[in-house]
């Protein structure tokens, strides 16, 4: 290990944090990056990159951060590149203590806009507009091309801080449903909220899978998945504007409307009652799989290679099961398109204090790439893959690919896969011989139509609101537990209600100072209409 990362791990973390950190960083040294040749022999630049360890390469494969991808990306990069692996769900808490130290790594990957508006507000972010003009190539073409790459990147000052990718509007959020039990029991599509919690409540209690035993869950309330769909439902997605005036959701009737009909579901033995230690969805997901839940709630889009192995398992476990796309059904607010992927997502940031910009700037260019995007989504060409006439990969040896193309997830987070050909842009590639992939087809075909549609409103209209200030972070942080004062209102009872939960929900909201953080966001939509971007303005 570098007496830089060494430094960085023994003053920041503290003595728990230490072997974590160190055992990531150390297994980063044994990449190919440590070789400063580039590939003619000349001497380049070598960068560090975070990296998410999701725990999900098998040693087989190596590590997260030393494996056939992180080499390839070191041959081929024209600088090289030290991963340094954070825990998924632990990276914000680690690199804080890493900028904290002032030896975070040059270049920083995270989906958490709130997290990169906290570096830009305590100026630990790289101004980006002079060095992208200057000493980019790809990324440049790709913010004339695609402008609102360079409105998404800005923060407060009017200054571009964030990279980013297009890879066109996709899916996240979606609700299965058993067909077969529908047709079974003699039950419709539910199309409204009521007729949502009739089809549950039959699907807990009139024995659907008929093993004579009620042990059957109507729909899934577990991960933060399931409650971010239900308040989709009743407009709960996120502020919007009705009537010319901003609407905040969370501290309104729209967020009681939500719990109310969750209280409901749970009051009545329809869901899981341990739901809430369900915190990632794994639960749900495994009763679903097994064939015990009616209505699997999830994300992380339709088009998702995971999904399609649990589809795969789901069938085989039960050979009679027929799945259906569910369109979020007509609440009290109307109809509405549930969470989506930003067509546009900003996942990138630079270090304040990278020691070589422009060498970070290079590395980035050559992620944007479609060589290298077309790389680190279905393998080496040749190697793992051919092309065939309209440029879609066809796998060389499934059966090597699938041990090899592991961990390369979080090396393309800024793959611009809208670059490639059209068929190439779904994440999963189906084989039609293959009954369960051809019906998976239809399925992906199926949520398209339900969750991107153009006759429903947005739940989550509007995708680049502006990042808040130091004082508005603080209020913000300081009214986390809203969301607990909703949950608690579920599983309580007459005990707490939802009626006091919105009453102490607004009393917080208004101690802490909230209001402030809605005043700003009216603010800037009045002062900046022609800055406001909304998820129905891409297609």
């Amino acid at each position: 290990m570098n007496m830089r990362w060494k430094k960085s791990l023994m003053t920041a973390a503290t003595a728990m944090l230490v072997p974590a950190l160190i055992a990531g960083c150390g297994s980063s040294n044994t990449n190919s990056n440590s070789d400063s040749k580039g590939t003619q022999g000349t001497e380049r630049s070598t960068i560090t990159a975070t990296l998410y360890d999701r725990g999900n390469v098998p040693p087989a494969a190596g590590t997260v951060d030393n494996n056939i991808w992180s080499k390839w990306i070191n041959e081929h990069s024209p600088v090289g590149v030290d991963f340094v692996p954070f825990p998924r769900s632990e990276q914000v808490q680690k690199l804080n203590l890493l900028f904290a130290s002032g030896d975070a790594p040059d270049l920083i990957f995270e989906y958490d806009g709130s997290f990169l508006n906290q570096l830009y507000s305590q100026k630990q972010l790289l101004k980006l507009d002079d060095l992208i003009a200057e000493h980019s190539t790809t990324y440049k073409q790709m913010t004339e091309k695609y402008p609102q790459l360079l409105t998404l990147g800005q923060m407060g000052d009017g200054g571009t801080y964030l990279v980013g990718r297009v890879q066109g509007l996709k899916t996240n959020s979606y609700v299965l449903i058993r067909r077969d039990w529908l047709d079974k029991l003699k039950l419709d599509m539910p199309k409204t909220t009521e007729e949502l919690f009739e089809v549950a409540k039959a699907f807990r209690e009139q024995d659907p899978d008929g093993n004579g035993e009620r042990d059957t869950f109507g729909i899934n309330m577990g991960g933060g998945n399931a409650e971010v769909l239900f308040n989709a439902i009743f407009q709960n997605g996120g502020r919007f504007v009705q009537d010319g005036q901003m609407v905040n959701p969370a501290v309104g009737e729209q967020a009681k409307a939500s719990a109310d009909f969750q209280k409901r579901l749970f009051e009545a033995g329809i869901v899981d009652k341990d739901f809430l230690t369900d915190k990632t969805g794994e639960v749900a997901k495994q009763q679903w799989v097994s064939g015990k839940l009616g209505i699997y709630i999830s994300s992380s889009g339709i088009d998702n290679a995971l999904l399609l192995e649990a589809y795969k398992s789901m069938l085989k476990n039960n050979t009679e099961a027929v799945i259906d796309v569910m369109p979020l059904p007509e609440g009290p607010y109307g109809t509405f398109n549930p969470q989506y992927k930003s067509p546009i997502q900003m996942t990138t940031a630079i270090n304040a204090k990278a020691k070589d910009p422009k060498a970070v700037m290079q590395y980035i260019d050559f992620l944007v790439t479609e060589d290298t995007t077309m790389t680190l989504k279905n393998g080496i060409e040749g190697v793992h893959y051919t092309k065939d006439a309209e440029g879609v990969a066809l796998p060389i040896d499934a059966e090597k690919n699938k041990a090899e193309l592991v961990g390369m997830l979080d090396y393309n987070m800024l793959s611009f896969f809208i670059t490639l050909p059209k068929k190439e842009q779904a994440e999963v590639k189906l084989n039609m011989d293959v009954p369960a992939e051809k019906s998976f087809r239809a399925i992906i075909e199926a949520a398209h139509a339900a969750y991107l549609n153009p006759d429903h409103a947005y739940a989550n209209p509007i995708i680049n609101w502006p990042g808040l200030s130091p004082d508005l972070q603080i209020i913000l942080k300081n009214t986390e537990t809203m969301g607990d004062m909703w949950r608690k209102a579920i599983v309580s009872g007459s005990k707490y209600t939802t009626e006091q939960a919105l009453a102490d929900v607004q009393a917080l909201w208004n101690s802490a100072g909230g209001t402030k953080i809605d005043q700003f966001y009216s603010d800037w939509l009045k002062e900046k209409p022609d800055s406001v971007l909304y998820i129905s303005d891409f297609k």
